[in-house]
């Protein structure tokens, strides 16, 4: 009996063996399913992307043949050529608009002579006195003539400076004539004493300050406009801003080099035009102002690589 008792012992023992391994057992396979389920839902999502791209690779595809197909029809076999034929016609153009503007910029630099000078001299001339020579180079004006006084010239002066017609105080040139005392046909004359007087001094004057802008391309160099020219008073401070960049025609360039009367400006010079985005200085004669400008670089595109 108690051998019998025994073998009974064992038996419950492999019987919790058994019902422990099966608990486990189970629980491995829940696990291994959760993991096989995840791993299917893995896969279909990259599946699903792969398909994604797929499709919308072949969408692009398709639009590129059309758009090929399209740009190989007759109706635009011809634009390329075309649109070059265009371009070379809008820079035709703006040469003719340069040549223009540059011929105004020419004209404007050189002033008539100012009558408004000839009137206030005309009302402020002496009744002893009169002017038998005017003449006006450039910004130089010269008057020349007789009076009777010797103080007469000196008052024309004073005038003259009050209303600012000269850029600095004149003084006249005054001597005495004593022609008419010695001509034996005037002897009878009783007015022997004249004096001849001249008057020279640079007139107070506007300056031009003219800017253009020329594109440096593989063909040379051409005008992107015409001349933008500005009246300036002498010693007055000018500026022209948004330099740094220029667009023309549908193209965006980028500032190259500048040259201010025909010199180029020194590179510290350049940075400092870069770095406050104008040009500025003083009108002490007339600027010529000239923007080189370059193609900006186009920003790099993010292309997509088919799958």
């Amino acid at each position: 009996m108690a051998l019998f008792g025994s073998n009974k012992g064992y038996a419950k023992k492999d019987i919790n063996f058994f019902a422990s391994f099966t608990a486990n057992a189970r629980r491995q396979t829940q696990i291994l399913a959760v993991v096989v389920f995840i791993g299917i839902i893995a896969i279909g999502v990259s599946l699903a992307l792969t398909a994604y791209k797929w499709f919308r690779n072949s969408g692009v595809k398709k639009d590129i043949d059309n758009l090929n197909k399209t740009l190989a029809s007759e109706e635009y076999a011809g634009l390329e050529l075309k649109s070059q034929s265009l371009q070379q016609e809008i820079n035709e153009k703006n040469q003719y608009y340069y040549t223009l503007t540059e011929m105004r910029r020419i004209v404007n630099q050189h002033n008539p002579a100012d009558t408004a000078i000839v009137d206030l001299i005309g009302a402020n001339i002496p009744s002893s006195a009169y002017v038998d020579s005017y003449t006006l180079s450039g910004n130089n004006l010269s008057i020349s003539g007789t009076t009777f006084s010797y103080y007469d010239a000196a008052n024309i002066c004073y005038m003259l400076n009050q209303n600012d017609v000269f850029t600095s105080y004149v003084s006249p040139n005054v001597q005495r004539d004593n022609s008419l005392a010695q001509n034996p046909e005037s002897a009878d004359n009783p007015i022997d004493n004249y004096y001849d007087f001249t008057i020279t001094g640079n007139l107070t004057a506007d300056y031009i300050v003219s800017i253009c802008h020329y594109a440096t391309t593989e063909t040379g160099v051409i005008a992107l406009g015409g001349v933008d020219s500005q009246v300036v008073e002498a010693n007055a401070s000018f500026e022209y801003t948004d330099v740094s960049t220029y667009s023309a025609n549908g193209i965006n360039y980028t500032l190259n080099s500048v040259t201010i009367n025909n010199v180029t400006v020194s590179p510290e010079e350049f940075a400092i035009i870069q770095a406050n985005n104008k040009v500025s200085g003083i009108a002490s004669g007339n600027v010529e102002i000239e923007l080189y400008y370059i193609v900006a670089a186009e920003p790099a595109a993010e292309e997509e690589v088919a799958e």
